[in-house]
């Protein structure tokens, strides 16, 4: 999965130009997932299904034949956000200009915004109303979304796991993400993408940090070896438990 967020500070036009990248990245043959960050409470449109979940369902499901809409509470952090979407061709978030661990593209109304979002995974920066003076990355404006979408797909790449883990060389994922972009580094550097330890709860991957790796592979492998009939030299070990 490669990975995008656009940046942005509040009425910046984030929201439009995200929308705008889905379109151009869905029609290229992407499978794009959509992920925002949202502050606070999320606003609920006046729908049904909204209505039984502010009635204090714990999960709400509206269900067409053309899509699923799925209102659930609980909370859900960025790293685990990433894992559900893995498995999509791009993803592209709005918002999580401070953790995001892939390259990003800044919406700004001057070259004072651009400054404050300057950042060293930013590849682009995008100016509703026009060029920004003074910037050090290339700048986009209306009718260039095409352009932009290229250059998001030559620069972009799988987001490291966003635990932070702090097992990799570089210390966090940003910092290893930003290695990525420097070409000096691999996604594949981090700890966790590189496992060889797997979980699936419901069909779910759960990212495990190298000490959790480790525990489950000891524990296991400790107790499976004592069983009959286990060869000696056996490559791979796959486990499932339903209940």
């Amino acid at each position: 999965m490669k990975a995008v967020a656009v940046v942005g500070f509040k009425g910046s036009g984030k929201t439009a130009l995200a929308t705008k990248l889905v379109r151009i990245l869905s029609s290229r043959g992407y499978r794009v997932a959509a992920l925002k960050h949202a502050h606070g409470s999320l606003t609920l449109s006046p729908t049904d299904s909204a209505k039984l979940f502010e009635a204090g369902a714990a999960v709400a499901l509206a269900v067409s034949q053309e899509a699923v809409e799925i209102l659930e509470r609980r909370s859900l952090a960025l790293s685990e956000a990433l894992s559900l979407l893995r498995s999509y061709d791009f993803l592209v978030a709005e918002g999580f200009k401070e953790s995001f661990p892939g390259v990003r593209v800044a919406v700004v109304r001057s070259g004072e915004e651009l400054e404050k979002l300057a950042h060293p995974l930013t590849i682009a920066a995008y100016a509703p109303s026009g060029s920004v003076a003074g910037a050090s990355v290339p700048v986009y404006g209306p009718g260039e979304e095409e352009e932009l979408a290229g250059l998001i797909e030559e620069k972009a790449f799988e987001p490291p796991a966003g635990l932070d883990c702090g097992s990799c060389r570089y210390g966090s994922c940003v910092a290893l993400a930003a290695a990525v972009l420097r070409g000096e580094a691999s996604p594949r550097d981090c700890a966790v993408l590189s496992s060889k330890v797997k979980v699936l709860v419901d069909g779910k991957p759960i990212d495990l940090n190298p000490f959790v790796q480790n525990l489950f592979k000891r524990v296991v492998i400790a107790m499976v070896t004592t069983l009959k009939g286990v060869p000696e030299k056996a490559r791979t070990l796959r486990i499932e438990i339903e209940e």
